[in-house]
């Protein structure tokens, strides 16, 4: 396995993200000066909350940093999906502090899970699609097709590289150098956070995702964050 291939590995992934989850809500927040949590409530936005919204899921579902911003929107239930173990453990204890919640976690992997088919009213997922691969991104795409139910809904974001030239150079030194020395501030370690420039480098944007969506018989378009800085998809099955 060559090092790109080893980034998309599960298990580098899952160790990754595990480290991180110690400090990844501060620094994340810091580090974004905010922007992180204004491209979820964009990224929430993105779904018509209607009344017969009942069950959805938040793929790649971390600490559940998004479930305060869905349930503002909708009486709904949310079924948070992610492979990181400690994140998870973060994530209910988040959710001890708000025990009104209808919010289910699964510690699985998203493109091998046992959620039902055509069990979800919407999907949402934020910051998590720049760890997949281009094939795994294919394989994503099927389940998440397989997973909404037809006329549900998709709204996903992700940090992006910006095609604004002036921009796109400051941005990735920022990502790629900035943020590992504030990871290293607060965690002792800067590697785990220089993942998130690698990872945005390779991913680009959302365009491709959208693609292999359309092949899914999904209806999205993307949509465009700070000049590109983040990319999101919006649609519906």
């Amino acid at each position: 396995m060559n090092e790109n291939q080893k980034i998309y590995d599960d298990n580098f992934v899952k160790s990754l993200f595990d480290r991180m989850s110690k400090t990844y809500g501060i620094t994340n927040y810091i580090s974004s000066f905010g922007f992180t949590e204004r491209w979820r409530k964009k990224c929430v936005k993105g779904i018509n909350w209607t009344d017969d919204i009942k069950v959805g899921y938040d793929l790649m579902s971390g600490m559940g940093e998004s479930w305060h911003l869905i349930l503002k929107e909708s009486n709904t239930k949310i079924i948070g999906l992610d492979i990181s173990s400690e994140m998870n453990t973060k994530a209910r204890l988040n959710l001890t502090r708000h025990k009104k919640w209808q919010v289910e976690i699964l510690e699985q992997n998203v493109l091998n899970s046992d959620i039902k088919s055509e069990s979800g009213d919407f999907i949402i997922s934020t910051f998590g699609l720049k760890t997949f691969s281009m094939d795994k991104q294919k394989t994503l795409a099927k389940e998440m097709s397989r997973i909404l139910r037809t006329g549900g809904q998709i709204s996903l974001i992700e940090i992006s590289e910006s095609e604004n030239t002036l921009l796109k150079i400051p941005y990735m030194f920022y990502l790629k150098y900035i943020i590992p020395t504030i990871g290293r501030i607060f965690m002792g370690n800067s590697s785990d956070y220089n993942m998130i420039g690698v990872y945005c480098q390779h991913f680009k944007n959302c365009h491709q995702f959208k693609s292999f969506l359309e092949e899914e018989g999904l209806h999205v378009r993307v949509t465009k964050h700070f000049f590109g800085c983040a990319t999101g998809i919006v649609g519906y099955k």
